[in-house]
Formats: C-alpha cells, structure tokens, sequence
C-alpha cells in the first residue's frame, strides 16, 4: 500500500469514528431529553399525592370545622371528634376488645394518637363523652376507652383536593366540599362530571421535626380561588384518577373499617358537634 493511500485510509477511519461517536452524542442528548421530559411529567402529576392528602384530611372536612388559624384556637369538641374518626377511618376496628354488649372500646391513647398526626403533639385532647341519643361515643374515665355506637355517620362533606402547592415547609391545599352521598356521574357518550362543589376551603399544612405534615390552618378561600366543576372525557382515565367524594364513611364497629367502602344507607346523619 502506497503512502498515500495509507494516508487516506487513516482518515476515512478517523472520519467514521467521528461520526459514530457524533451519532452516540445525539442519541444520548435525545434519551436526556426524553427521560427529562418524562420527570417534568412525573413532578407534575401529583394526583397519587392530592388523593393521599385527601385521605388525610377527610375525618376533618366530614365535620365541616369553622376555619381557624391554628390548631389552639379551633373548638376542642371538634379536635377530639375529627381525631376520633380519624382512628375509625383508618384502623381495623375488629382488633379492639368489646364490652359485654358488643360494644366496640377504643382507648383514648389511639385518639391521641390520630390526634397528633393530625394537629401536631402540641394539641392535647380533652377526652369526654359526646354525640346524641341516636349516636353516642360514651367515654369511660376508668378503663380510658371510648364505648362506640353501633351506627355509622357519613358526615356533612367529603373532599375533593383540586391544587397543592409547597413552599418550603408549608403545603397548600385547596379543597373543595362536596355533600356527602355525591358521586362522579357519566352520560353515554363516556363524558364524566364531578360532583358538585358546594364551596372551597384553603388548608394549609406545615412539616414537624419529624418530617410529617399537620393540618395548621383552615381558612375560607378567596372567590378566584373557588373549585369548579369540570368534565371529563373518558371513563377509564376519569375513573382511575377521579376523587372519591361520598367515600369514607365509616362501618357498624366490630367490622372491618375500610375508608373506600360506604356501608350507610340514606341520608348523612348530622355530625354530633362541629
């Protein structure tokens, strides 16, 4: 081989190296920018984390509190009702012991519990007896328990979280009230509406030492702030990501309590206090 084709042998290869390792640069630029905008998508969808703070806050906007600006200053009664059905809610009441009616007992000391998951350790419950003739939590001071009735309660309202906003370590939730019993509904052409929004409320949340967030404040929101009621187009994909207002009430204790199932029929009782 002469000189000069040994010479121009070394380029085309130098050229085809350089080709191929520009080909390998573009390919990886565009899995970066696929794999971007695929996490732009994931950090925007925060339907799961709306759905979780939701959960969250329903043994609160069941009861329909009158705004406050901090956990201090709500109404006591309200606190101990809302941690209350915050165990109900969210614990498998068949695990508790029952009196020799039946009754299922839950100590005060889940109360507290809920109640601090809830409002922050800072708030402490005053455990007492509450509710009517046709619902009463009966408080025993000597065994520290509750004697819970055998009827279940829907509440005033269930929520529907519509925007979350964070800063630093405050969340901001805006939530909408729906009347308890509504229900997402759909037409034939497959459209799905939301239940109705009677009103919207801002709940602010703040993070503990511990990492968890409290509910700090509730305040009424501001009129360009209002939840509105929008359409969907598609069941499976409405159906899979839609709210479940009228979920959550709460079983007959001694049954399994499961926040998804609705085990009252007719209309919501009233709460016993808010």
């Amino acid at each position: 081989m002469s000189a000069r084709k040994h010479k121009l042998s070394k380029k085309g290869k130098a050229r085809l190296a350089g080709y191929t390792i520009l080909g390998l640069a573009v390919l990886g630029v565009a899995f970066l920018v696929f794999l971007g905008t695929k996490g732009v998508q994931f950090l925007l969808d925060d339907s799961d984390k709306r759905l979780e703070y939701q959960k969250f806050i329903e043994p609160v906007v069941m009861l329909d509190p009158v705004p406050f600006d901090s956990p201090d200053q709500a109404n006591p009664d309200f606190l101990l009702q809302s941690a209350v059905w915050a165990v109900l809610k969210n614990e498998d009441t068949s695990r508790y012991a029952t009196d020799q009616t039946g009754a299922v007992l839950l100590p005060a000391a889940d109360v507290d519990l809920y109640g601090a998951k809830l409002y922050g350790s800072d708030i402490k419950l005053e455990h007492k007896s509450f509710g009517d003739d046709t619902m009463k939590f009966q408080y025993d001071t000597a065994t520290q328990c509750y004697r819970l009735p055998a009827t279940g309660l829907m509440g005033y309202y269930t929520p529907l979280v519509s925007k979350m906003e964070k800063r630093g370590k405050i969340i901001r939730l805006t939530v909408g009230y729906v009347a308890a019993g509504s229900s997402w509904t759909g037409d034939a052409d497959g459209n799905i509406y939301q239940p109705e929004v009677d009103k919207t409320m801002i709940y602010t949340l703040s993070k503990t030492s511990d990492g968890n967030y409290v509910i700090h404040s509730i305040a009424e929101a501001a009129e360009d702030e209002a939840v509105k009621n929008e359409q969907k187009k598609g069941s499976s994909s409405a159906s899979s990501s839609a709210p479940a207002a009228g979920e959550g009430t709460t079983p007959a204790p001694g049954t399994e309590n499961s926040p998804q199932e609705d085990t009252t029929s007719g209309e919501a009782a009233a709460p016993a206090a808010a």
